[in-house]
C-alpha cells in the first residue's frame, strides 16, 4: 500500500486510541461494590437513627408538639416505578423501575434509584435557611392518603404535614400519575421563616449505583449553560440564577429537580460523611412555597425531551453531539421494523458506509494516482538528490502536469473522523442498548468479551 495511506491509517488508529484513553479518564472504571453491601437484603429498612435527647424547655416556653409513636411506609405504584414513601421526614426510601433491571441476568430485580446506603440520608428532605439550617430528617410527618396503584392517565396525591421542633409548619404535597416519570412537588412552610429548599443525595463515595451506571456528579442547566461537575471539584459549590433543571445523573439514569417557577434559584452542593447532598432552593426570600417537579427515571432521549426542560442535554454524546443524535434517531427508526437493536447497529453502519462510499472512492483514486506517479518521484529524488528547493518545484509541477492532489488521499478520511466518533459516542450512552442482547451478545452496552464463554 502507499506510504501516505499507511500513515492515514496508523494516525486514525492513533486518534481514536487517544479518544478511548481520554473517555477511560473521563469515566473511570467503578470500584467493586463492598460483599456486605451486595448481600443485602433489598426489601429490609436501614436502622433508624438513635433518637436526638429531649432539649430541657424552660417554663417559660411552651412545649413541643408530640410525635406521633409509629413510622408509616406508603407505596405508589405506576406503570413505570414503585416507589415506597416514609413518614420519617416525609423522604423517599425506595425508587424501584419496572422496565429496567439491576444486572444483565434476566431475573435480576428492578433497578433501585434510591439505594439504601448508611449515613446517606433519604432525598427530598426540607431545607430551612439561616445560620443554622434545618432540615427535616427527624420529623415524623402525617400522611393524608394510603397506597396508591396507578395506571395510564390516573392521578392520586400525597399530603405529608408535620411540624419542626421550633414550631414551624410543613407541608408537602406530591402528585402521581399512572405514566411517566415526572412527579410534581410543593413544599410550604408556615410563617415567615424563608424559602423551603429542596434536597436530594447521593453516596460520595461511590462512583455507580451499578457497575454498568458510572456517576457523573452534578448535573444542571444554569442561565442556558450546562454545568457538569465530579468529584472533589463538585463539593462545597454553589451556583445561582435561573436554573431550568439540577440533578445527579449517572450514565443511564437521571434524579432531577426542576424548579416551576421563574426567579432566581441557588444550587449548594456539600459533602456529609458518606453523603453527597444538593440543595435546591428560590433566592427569593418572600415566598413560603415551592413548587417543583421531579424527574426520577432513565436517560431515554425522548422521555427527556418530553419534559421541555432541555433534560436531553444530561445525554454526554461529547463534542459531535449534532452527529451523534441523529445516528441515534436513525437507529429508532430501524427499530421500529426490526425491534432487535444489534440489527439496528448494522444496519446503521451499512448506511453510513454508503454515504461516505464517494469519499473512500476518491481517497482511493487519489492514492492509485500517487502510486502511479511513484516511479517518476523516485527518479526525481534520484535526479535532484543535492538540491530540495529544486526536488520540491519538480514534484509539484509533476502534481499539476498529472492533476493530481498530494492530500486527495488523507483529506477525505480526515472527514470522516467527526461521523465515525458520533458514530462511537451514538453507540455508548444510549439506555436503549443497556442489557440488549444480539445473537451470542448478552449486553450491547459492554464490550463483547464480556459475553464470551470463560
Amino acid at each position: 500500500m502507499e506510504k501516505r495511506a499507511l500513515l492515514a491509517v496508523a494516525l486514525s488508529l492513533l486518534i481514536l486510541i487517544l479518544y478511548q484513553e481520554w473517555m477511560t479518564r473521563y469515566y473511570p472504571a467503578p470500584p467493586p461494590q463492598p460483599e456486605e453491601q451486595r448481600e443485602e437484603k433489598k426489601g429490609e429498612a436501614p436502622a433508624p437513627s438513635p433518637p436526638k435527647p429531649e432539649p430541657i424547655i424552660q417554663k417559660s416556653k411552651p412545649a413541643a408538639p408530640a410525635k406521633p409513636q409509629t413510622v408509616k411506609d406508603i407505596k405508589v405504584e405506576t406503570d413505570d416505578y414503585t416507589a415506597l414513601f416514609t413518614s420519617q421526614g416525609a423522604r423517599l426510601k425506595s425508587f424501584k423501575l419496572k422496565h429496567y433491571r439491576t444486572s444483565v441476568d434476566e431475573k435480576s430485580p428492578p433497578f433501585e434509584m434510591v439505594p439504601s446506603v448508611p449515613g446517606v440520608p433519604y432525598p427530598l428532605g426540607v431545607v430551612l435557611p439561616g445560620s443554622n439550617p434545618f432540615n427535616d430528617e427527624e420529623v415524623a410527618y402525617s400522611v393524608q392518603g394510603g397506597d396508591l396503584n396507578l395506571t395510564g392517565t390516573n392521578q392520586g396525591r400525597l399530603v405529608f404535614q408535620g411540624t419542626s421542633p421550633a414550631g414551624v409548619a410543613l407541608t408537602k404535597e406530591l402528585t402521581f400519575t399512572g405514566s411517566g416519570y415526572s412527579i410534581p412537588m410543593q413544599v410550604s412552610v408556615g410563617g415567615s421563616v424563608g424559602v423551603p429548599g429542596v434536597m436530594i443525595t447521593a453516596e460520595a463515595a461511590s462512583k455507580a449505583p451499578q457497575a454498568d451506571a458510572p456517576f457523573e456528579g452534578l448535573l444542571a442547566d444554569v442561565e442556558g449553560k450546562l454545568v457538569r461537575e465530579v468529584g472533589d471539584s463538585l463539593k462545597g459549590k454553589e451556583w445561582s440564577g435561573k436554573v431550568s433543571w439540577a440533578a445527579f445523573g449517572h450514565t443511564y439514569f437521571l434524579f432531577a429537580v426542576l424548579p416551576e417557577n421563574n426567579g432566581e434559584q441557588k444550587i449548594a452542593v456539600r459533602e456529609a460523611g458518606p453523603a453527597l447532598i444538593m440543595e435546591v432552593a428560590p433566592k427569593t426570600v418572600a415566598a413560603s412555597q415551592a413548587t417543583h417537579t421531579l424527574f426520577i427515571g432513565p436517560k431515554e432521549i425522548d422521555i427527556l425531551k418530553s419534559m421541555n426542560r432541555g433534560l436531553e442535554r444530561s445525554i454526554d454524546f461529547g463534542w459531535f453531539a449534532l452527529v451523534s443524535v441523529p445516528l441515534l434517531y436513525i437507529m429508532h427508526f430501524f427499530h421500529r421494523f426490526t425491534a432487535t437493536w444489534g440489527m439496528d447497529i448494522i444496519l446503521l453502519t451499512v448506511l453510513i458506509k454508503l454515504i461516505l462510499a464517494p469519499l473512500t472512492h476518491k481517497s482511493f483514486v487519489s492514492m492509485k494516482q500517487m502510486q502511479k506517479l511513484q516511479p517518476q518521484m523516485e527518479r526525481l529524488k534520484e535526479k535532484y538528490k543535492d538540491n530540495k528547493e529544486a526536488l520540491n518545484k519538480e514534484i509539484m509541477e509533476l502534481y499539476r502536469r498529472n492533476k493530481v492532489n498530494p492530500f486527495g488521499g488523507c483529506l477525505p478520511m480526515l472527514l470522516q473522523f467527526p461521523v465515525f466518533i458520533g458514530l462511537y459516542n451514538a453507540l455508548l450512552t444510549p439506555i436503549e442498548l443497556r442489557h440488549a442482547p444480539f445473537l451470542w451478545i448478552k449486553d450491547l452496552s459492554r464490550p463483547d468479551w464480556e459475553s464470551l464463554p470463560l
